[in-house]
């Protein structure tokens, strides 16, 4: 009996147990049907950090002007459980704010963005998309619509910014500037400054729930919001100018010739610094384009221009002289397994160590360096070594490769090989590298390092300076430098440049026909039994007081001829004369003086566009500015009036096409792809003519073409 009571008493208690958690339960579930919603969101809600990228640096010419920039976009959302929007204000301005963006988009008509709206508020979206790819100066029209006026936590307006890289021209030093792109390797100035271009990202605090939508945190920035560092603008060497003229030089001589590839590489001879570099490749549909960085990036048999290091080696041993003689007898030569042939029909005969330089024999070049390091070619090749043609220069952009010089002893040297390498061939080069040494011999001996940055610029204060730096304070005496200026100037006075010879200003140069190795075959004669060659001079001007040196490399001619003096030179001689014409300190002219001109249409005719650069230009010419009292506007329109210039404003508002006739290709081009045009280009100089009237709606596909001429 007593274990029975027993028994009876735990199962009561057991039951008074179950009976009282079931009624917890239920309880529970009365709270939890009662709790509103918003609570049950702030509970399922997590914080997290988003990044804020930093605007990247624009890359410039060393005058300023921009060569490639950060065009900003935005993806904007609204989030309409903010507390700072209230049911009335919400009524009672939703048909105001709905009007106004149908009117700025041209995408939905006001009563679709008013019932999306209306829908999302009703839903409680925390992040209702408004539009994307929104540009900066949409951006600031938006903020000032009903409804988004004020901070992001009162409006709950949120914007994420976006930038897409862009390049003001479409052909100029691309390659050199190089490609930006997510998820692809950095290549040019753009891979070589990245961590100076790229800032420090910034964060901001959101809030995520459950449904996948967020919002900004309400509270204050200074809290949740850390700041992005932009990135800095790099200024680089190249003149946009420069870089133009030569780039329509290459361009005109490898259409006349039908050739492959081109490029151009022009540097200060002191500095090392390069003011233009230049690479055109014919493409499949046959026009010229930058696909690849040749000049830094391709090496090759030099040529004849590669005679320079020879006869500098030569003449440091002291063993001939200029005016010594060698027989060449008949133009071919057939030594130590090697066969050397000049390319003039019989021979030179008996010649001077000068005419060989300046005719460019082959056959007296590979006598000369068999007759002093015949017994010892490794002498030979350390002269080379010395003068630092083995090594890369160092250049910041990446992709510039080792320089190829055989040593006796390496598993390809033979016999041969110092013989061909005395006129440049069974070596390589790049354009880059060779230039480099023909600057040396500009600058008097001293080789400086090729560079492309001027400076690096955070917030309008230079942070970083471009220096020089020497690679070799010496590549050779006095004396023999002096004998190989000496030859350098006879080339184009005398030998095979003799065409591009001129009285206004001394030449020194040397020209170069190579014939092109084929890799795959190893051999230089293709199937059908002919040979492709590569044009080439290397120089420097004004032969007596340097301040410029200049390679000019046109790959496979095809048409008219493929020699260097004929192919070649003739771009280096272009360059140069308007080098000339447009650089004072070479034609050693006094200060010009606006008092000599006689009446208004002396004055010189400027371009319109860009009014810093303008006001820079006429302040160092001393010509006045007319009608300067408007405010400041970055694009101006140029009239002659009297003796001064007058400038008028040229309105840009957001929306519409920018009138771009009369401004020159960098300036329209800038205005234009700011307005996210896509722009096609006929022609050549100012602009002349543009296919949409300006102030006119930006078309929907964007396109504009533009014709220019003189």
């Amino acid at each position: 009996m007593a274990e029975e009571k027993d028994i009876k008493y735990k199962m009561v208690f057991i039951y008074i147990i179950m009976i009282l958690l079931a009624i917890g339960i239920i309880g529970r579930i009365l709270n939890l049907q009662s709790t509103p919603k918003e609570v049950w969101e702030s509970m399922m809600q997590t914080v997290q950090k988003e990044k804020i990228k930093p605007f990247r640096g624009d890359i410039c010419a060393c005058d300023g002007s921009i060569l490639a920039t950060s065009m900003p976009s935005y993806s904007i959302h609204w989030d309409l459980t903010v507390s700072g929007i209230t049911d009335t204000a919400f009524n009672n301005n939703i048909d105001s704010l709905s009007k106004c963006l149908s009117k700025l988009f041209e995408d939905y008509s006001p009563e679709e963005y008013a019932q999306r709206f209306k829908k999302a508020r009703k839903e409680k979206k925390q992040y209702c998309e408004v539009h994307k790819k929104v540009t900066h100066s949409e951006l600031n029209i938006l903020k000032k619509f009903p409804l988004f006026k004020g901070s992001r936590y009162k409006t709950g307006l949120i914007t994420q910014q976006e930038y897409n890289r862009e390049q003001i021209t479409d052909l100029l030093s691309t390659r050199t500037i190089g490609k930006f792109k997510k998820d692809s390797p950095l290549t040019g100035i753009e891979g070589a400054f990245n961590e100076e271009l790229s800032g420090k990202e910034g964060y901001l605090v959101l809030k995520k729930i459950s449904s996948g939508e967020r919002a900004v945190i309400e509270s204050s920035d200074e809290e949740n919001t850390t700041e992005p560092e932009d990135g800095s603008n790099i200024i680089t060497t190249l003149d946009y100018n420069i870089q133009d003229f030569a780039e329509r030089a290459l361009e005109k001589q490898l259409i006349k010739y039908n050739a492959t590839y081109g490029t151009v590489i022009l540097m200060e001879v002191k500095t090392g610094k390069i003011r233009a570099l230049c690479n055109l490749e014919k493409n499949s549909d046959g026009n010229y384009t930058e696909q690849m960085n040749r000049g830094v990036g391709t090496k090759m048999d030099p040529g004849s221009t590669f005679k320079l290091a020879t006869m500098i080696a030569i003449l440091e041993t002291g063993k001939y002289d200029l005016d010594d003689t060698i027989d060449t007898k008949k133009g071919i030569l057939n030594l130590k397994g090697a066969t050397i042939k000049d390319d003039h029909e019989g021979g030179l005969g008996k010649i001077t160590v000068r005419q060989i330089f300046e005719k460019s024999s082959n056959v007296g070049f590979a006598t000369m360096t068999e007759k002093v390091f015949g017994n010892n070619p490794e002498n030979f090749i350390n002269y080379l070594y010395n003068m630092h043609l083995n090594k890369k220069t160092g250049i910041e952009i990446h992709g510039e490769p080792q320089p190829y010089i055989k040593y006796p002893g390496d598993a390809d040297w033979w016999s041969g090989t110092y013989l061909y390498n005395s006129y440049g061939y069974e070596l390589e080069l790049t354009p880059l590298q060779l230039l480099t040494f023909y600057n040396a011999v500009a600058n008097e001996g001293v080789m400086v390092k090729p560079h492309l940055l001027e400076c690096v610029m955070s917030h309008g204060k230079i942070t970083r300076k471009g220096e020089t730096e020497i690679l070799n304070s010496s590549i050779c005496s006095k004396e023999t430098l002096n004998k190989v200026q000496e030859l350098l100037i006879g080339v184009v006075k005398n030998g095979t440049a003799k065409q591009i010879y001129t009285e206004k200003y001394p030449i020194a140069g040397k020209t170069g026909t190579a014939q092109i190795y084929i890799q795959g075959q190893k051999k230089y004669e293709k199937e059908d039994g002919t040979k492709d060659h590569r044009a080439s001079f290397a120089g420097y001007f004004p032969a007596d007081k340097p301040k410029y040196s200049c390679i000019v490399v046109i790959s496979d001619p095809k048409e008219h001829s493929y020699y260097g003096s004929s192919v070649a030179a003739p771009v280096f001689k272009t360059i140069a004369d308007k080098i000339y014409t447009i650089d004072y300190d070479l034609q050693h002219q006094k200060e010009f003086n606006i008092s000599k001109f006689k009446n208004s249409q002396t004055i010189p005719i400027s371009k319109n566009g860009d009014r810093i650069i303008l006001d820079r230009i006429l302040s160092k010419l001393r010509i006045e500015l007319d009608n300067v009292e408007f405010s400041e506007t970055p694009l101006v329109s140029t009239t002659r009036n009297k003796n001064k210039i007058r400038i008028d404003p040229l309105p840009s508002p957001p929306g519409v096409v920018p009138n771009v006739v009369g401004m020159g290709l960098r300036d329209a081009m800038y205005e234009l792809k700011n307005k996210k045009l896509d722009v096609t280009v006929i022609g050549r100089g100012t602009v002349k003519k543009q296919s949409i009237t300006p102030g006119s709606k930006i078309p929907q596909n964007n396109k504009i073409i533009i014709e220019l001429g003189s």
